[in-house]
């Protein structure tokens, strides 16, 4: 949750306020609630962020999500610490804060240091993040056994373990430098401060996958992804797995990794059938791991809704994000243009919303597409998502 604003006159990027009840920079977007900071070897952001020749331009002003009905409030938002920002590093290449870099260098190679879009440019977790998604999280976090064992899976055992189960190939300047380069600038578009490693991996084909810790997560895409989708689409897609890290899923993503195994779009109370149902309900031990389980799954489903909305943010067109999300879902770029697709989500719609939530809570670890694309037609719709991509297209 944003604390009130106790810098009211200048953000941090040295922007004076003329409205004292914001917390939000109306020229750059940043938190008015940290005292101002300046990276060594940065000017701070002036008049000219955004461009001073702009004079429609509108940042966001006293940005606040959209709520909807049956929404949970804005203020249970959880919203992460920037990827890193914790950690400042003297790397002996970029000097921990890219100081070093020659300025077309936009990653570091040593430490990941990111160049920012521009000097102070930011986008804070709240322009993306769904509200159920910070509530489902706040209910993990009030498992005190399993927010314990999350930080020590993630402390001890989480990235080694599952970087090595996935026979996956780095990607870099040198390796698949086209899928790379959207990699790096939706990392940029949202804010990043570093770079976390991206692979791609044949074991998942057809998926994108985000684990580690809020400050040292990894990214890996699927082959047919990687494959299938290009240029803006692709961007689409790392953007989402991006929003899961500045949003702070990438632990709880390790979590379930760890402890429930692979997931898929059947795994729920009743991936396994009625009987499996059944059985998990008479046995003792099941039912304490379906404790574990159901929370977690929960949490899942509406971090998909936020990672979504972090890709809409990113690429700035619905029409693509939507193109992705339904090419995605039957696995086939090349059939989604042969379908009918308006029929297609009729035919998902008719089974209604009572029944499809239900079955939506009993066997997907994912939310079905028709909801999905209905949250994103909302989010796209919000004046302050429009704002946010006004100071995002200056400088992509």
């Amino acid at each position: 949750m944003v604390e009130p604003n106790n810098f009211p006159t200048m953000c941090r990027n040295g922007h004076a306020q003329t409205n004292v009840n914001s917390k939000f920079c109306i020229y750059c977007g940043t938190a008015l609630n940290a005292p101002p900071v300046q990276q060594n070897g940065q000017s701070p952001v002036n008049a000219n962020f955004p461009p001073a020749n702009n004079s429609n331009f509108s940042p966001p002003v006293n940005y606040q999500p959209q709520t909807y009905p049956n929404q949970p409030p804005s203020a249970n938002l959880q919203i992460a610490p920037n990827f890193q920002d914790s950690q400042v590093k003297q790397c002996a290449e970029c000097g921990g804060d890219g100081r070093r870099l020659a300025a077309q260098v936009i990653v570091c190679a040593e430490c990941g240091w990111l160049r920012p879009l521009a000097p102070g440019y930011t986008v804070e977790p709240a322009a993306f993040q769904w509200s159920e998604d910070g509530t489902a999280m706040s209910a993990l976090r009030s498992i005190t056994p399993l927010n314990a064992a999350a930080q020590a899976i993630s402390d001890k055992v989480g990235r080694r373990w599952i970087e090595s189960t996935f026979n996956a190939v780095r990607l870099s300047e040198k390796q698949l430098p086209d899928v790379y380069a959207q990699a790096v600038l939706a990392a940029r578009v949202l804010g990043m401060s570093n770079m976390p490693d991206v692979y791609v991996s044949g074991e998942i084909m057809w998926d994108c996958r985000t684990f580690g810790s809020d400050t040292d997560a990894f990214v890996i895409i699927g082959t047919s992804l990687a494959a299938n989708f290009h240029g803006a689409e692709l961007l689409f897609l790392f953007a989402r797995e991006m929003g899961h890290c500045r949003a702070g899923h990438a632990l709880w993503k390790t979590v379930i990794k760890f402890l429930m195994g692979e997931q898929h779009a059947h795994k729920g109370l009743m991936g396994n059938g009625l009987f499996g149902a059944l059985g998990s309900f008479m046995s003792p031990s099941a039912l304490i791991e379906g404790a574990i389980e159901m929370p977690l799954l929960a949490w899942a489903r509406q971090a998909e809704i936020t990672a979504d909305r972090a890709g809409l943010l990113a690429v700035g067109d619905e029409e693509i994000a939507r193109r992705v999300l339904l090419s995605w879902t039957l696995k086939s770029p090349f059939l989604y243009q042969r379908i009918n697709v308006a029929a297609w989500l009729e035919q998902q719609a008719a089974t209604g919303d009572g029944f499809t939530k239900l079955s939506e809570l009993t066997t997907s670890s994912t939310p079905y597409i028709t909801r999905r694309l209905k949250l994103m037609e909302e989010f796209a719709a919000q004046s302050d998502l429009q704002r946010w991509q006004a100071v995002i297209k200056q400088f992509t």
